[in-house]
């Protein structure tokens, strides 16, 4: 097993703590926000490169990254549910509908697909790779079996375009 830097799992306590403060998070979630903090941290250092910069930077930059994205999706699930589920703009209720598709359909796909497609959600074909140790053209094979049961539940491109292509 391999030792996290004590001044790692500190800065992921600080900002988890600020997230809680300043962005709305409940005191319940902030050992899920420092464990999620830390593990993206961990599952990104092996792209470290000492030649580009120092550690420290490389964990202040991915830790406050990671904070921000886990910050953007908690505040537009509060508007959602502030709103009670009605959306201000047609495109809005749109892209929500379509959302519920995509998790109908994600739900629908065998377990396997089902773990890659809501890592995809996050992360390029190349991360993903790099997570699940499969190469590169296994996932895009595995993409190819998504996007299959994606259109024969009625999720295609053109219903993708037709929301704007934000899910």
């Amino acid at each position: 097993m391999t030792s996290v830097d004590p001044f790692v799992i500190q800065q992921a306590e600080i900002r988890a703590s600020r997230m809680v403060r300043s962005n709305g998070f409940r005191r319940d979630e902030w050992e899920d926000l420092r464990q999620d903090l830390l593990l993206d941290y961990l599952e990104r250092l092996p792209q470290f490169d000492a030649d580009r910069g120092d550690l420290r930077g490389f964990m202040f930059g991915v830790v406050r990254h990671r904070a921000a994205q886990l910050a953007a999706q908690h505040r537009r699930r509060t508007q959602w549910v502030a709103d009670n589920g009605r959306a201000s703009h047609p495109r809005t209720e749109a892209n929500y509908d379509l959302r519920l598709d995509l998790e109908a359909a994600v739900s629908r796909l065998p377990e396997h697909l089902q773990g890659l497609a809501r890592l995809l959600s996050e992360r390029t074909p190349r991360e993903a790779a790099r997570v699940t140790g499969k190469s590169r053209s296994r996932i895009y094979q595995l993409i190819q079996e998504i996007r299959a049961a994606f259109m024969k539940a009625g999720v295609t491109p053109e219903t993708l375009r037709h929301c704007g292509g934000a899910v």
